[in-house]
């Protein structure tokens, strides 16, 4: 019997500082996630139109997260993309598959319903691919593939740039 009491007095005292444990880690940082953080409403957004495949991957995974409307008074998103490719390897054998490094850089602003801006930045991301020189259509594919993959992280980028700038309007 005196074994069982202990037992439960053991699992109690674990509980209660289990408890105590997880309150103490409650600070006064507010988090984007939470019940009072900013990512936890829905954003929605006008947004440009895409002039490129990459600014269309954007606008896409941002739509998906934040939300759209055609609310002529909600800001709109205007997002400009560039791309560029980089060799990482120099060799002199003859078709090396060589490691490459596709960058995707995007221009954000964020315009007012008046059409003034009210928040600009840039961001970039990068993707790494290989490159086999002997195959043409494999390596063109390759470096599409890797540009869309920067821009697909490029967006949570964009996405959590634009909830700062929300969160901090100055």
């Amino acid at each position: 019997m005196s074994w069982s009491k202990a037992v439960l007095r053991n699992s109690m005292l674990a509980l209660a500082l289990a408890g105590a444990t997880a309150l103490s880690a409650c600070s006064g940082f507010t988090p984007v996630y939470g019940e009072r953080g900013i990512g936890v409403e829905k954003h929605a957004f006008r947004y440009d139109k895409p002039t490129s495949r990459l600014d269309q991957i954007i606008y896409q995974e941002l739509v998906l997260k934040l939300g759209r409307t055609s609310d002529s008074t909600v800001p709109m998103v205007r997002v400009t993309t560039t791309s560029s490719v980089r060799g990482l390897t120099k060799t002199n054998v003859s078709n090396p598959a060589a490691q490459n490094e596709a960058m995707v850089t995007a221009k954000i602003e964020l315009v007012d319903a008046d059409g003034t801006i009210a928040f600009t930045a840039t961001r970039s991301a990068s993707a790494l691919y290989t490159a086999d020189r002997a195959q043409a259509l494999a390596e063109t594919e390759a470096e599409k593939e890797a540009k869309e993959r920067a821009a697909r992280e490029l967006a949570e980028t964009v996405r959590l740039t634009l909830l700062g700038a929300l969160a901090n309007p100055a």
